[in-house]
């Protein structure tokens, strides 16, 4: 029996970048090492040929996707739902991404926007990956409590360096080099504190 999570590859895989918007920059905890995680994961993405869905949620009143992402690969729908999984989105993972049954989540609120796209997408048959590190709210409460509800829902709770190294495999994947470069660095700390969980 293969066991959940073993599986992932790039070609199997979409990254999903929920509402990481300038808003919720002064409110959503430790927001700096998030969008740093979120970065590169992004930047893997675009090494690794990943398709990227962002969604913004109401940027009328919260703003763009801050501007530290390299979204130019990237689709992007606004939303009025709290789910990303809206018709638009839908609709383009069924004509761009029909044989990727792999998702990657992050992004904000971990409880309310982050939490109901992963249960969407666990119901519509995703193995689904969310990043510990690349989530957040504005209560560490909310966040940790979420993290544990998708972790039982069947979500495959990682980190981004976990992920994104599973993705390649190998030394000797032609992005390992550039991989490499990404991690080399510890990013800041995401303020999870993992005994809670």
């Amino acid at each position: 029996m293969v066991p959940p999570g073993r599986d992932i590859l790039p070609e199997t895989s979409v990254l999903f970048v929920c509402d990481v918007q300038d808003k919720f920059r002064p409110h959503a905890s430790n927001f700096e090492a998030l969008v740093e995680v979120i970065r590169r994961m992004v930047e893997s993405a675009n090494l690794l040929q990943i398709p990227i869905i962002v969604t913004e949620q109401y940027p009328k009143g919260l703003g763009s996707t801050v501007q530290e992402l390299n979204l130019e690969h990237a689709k992007k729908f606004e939303k009025s739902y709290f789910s990303m999984i809206v018709p638009d989105v839908e609709k383009y993972l069924e004509n761009s991404c029909k044989n990727r049954k792999h998702a990657i989540v992050c992004g904000i609120e971990a409880h309310v926007c982050v939490l109901q796209t992963c249960l969407d997408l666990l119901a519509k048959g995703y193995e689904v990956y969310l990043l510990a590190d690349g989530c957040s709210s504005r209560s560490q409460t909310d966040r940790t409590f979420s993290l544990r509800r998708l972790e039982k829902a069947g979500c495959i709770v990682t980190t981004y360096e976990s992920l994104v190294l599973q993705l390649i495999r190998h030394k000797d994947h032609p992005q390992f080099k550039a991989i490499q470069g990404l991690i080399k660095i510890l990013p800041p700390d995401s303020g999870l504190i993992l005994n809670k969980l």
